[in-house]
């Protein structure tokens, strides 16, 4: 049986054990961070934007006369749940060539531009839409806006 100098004499000699210690200690600390925040954003992302946006947008179908690229304009509305309005809201609306962005009011309404083109060869094209702000879930719908060619017969 080693005596108590004797013990403290090995670990002092044993220069793996008295160097691995602190190595492990730090990648035990850092792995446990890391897990910890990871369990904390799940819990907390949902408390902290519990808010949903509601949008609407006028019009939903838009027409253009050809292929040619051509300015399309779209009134969007942003609104939270209880039907107040939501100011300084991002919009962005891209698709079929073009993106158009816009920043709501203090009524919650945004007029957003943008020039689209559909393809030679097709009738119609969609839009995507993606509205972000502030102390809210995001919105974000793909296809949410439909472009059609004008009928020329």
């Amino acid at each position: 049986m080693m005596k108590r100098r004797d013990t403290i004499r090995f670990f002092l000699k044993n220069d793996a054990a008295v160097l691995g210690l602190p190595m492990r200690l730090t990648v035990s600390l850092i792995l446990g961070t890391v897990v910890l925040l990871a369990i904390l954003t799940t819990l907390v992302n949902p408390l902290v934007f519990s808010h949903k946006l509601l949008v609407s947008i006028s019009p939903l179908v838009a027409t253009v006369e050809d292929s040619t690229p051509e300015n399309v304009s779209f009134l969007v509305m942003v609104t939270d749940t209880d039907g107040a309005p939501v100011c300084d809201a991002s919009i962005i609306i891209k698709g079929l060539g073009g993106a158009g962005a816009g920043i709501s009011d203090t009524d919650g309404n945004a007029l957003v531009q943008l020039q689209v083109a559909v393809e030679e060869g097709l009738y119609e094209g969609y839009l995507d839409v993606s509205v972000k702000a502030a102390g809210y879930v995001s919105f974000e719908h793909q296809d949410m806006l439909k472009v059609v060619k004008r009928n020329r017969y």
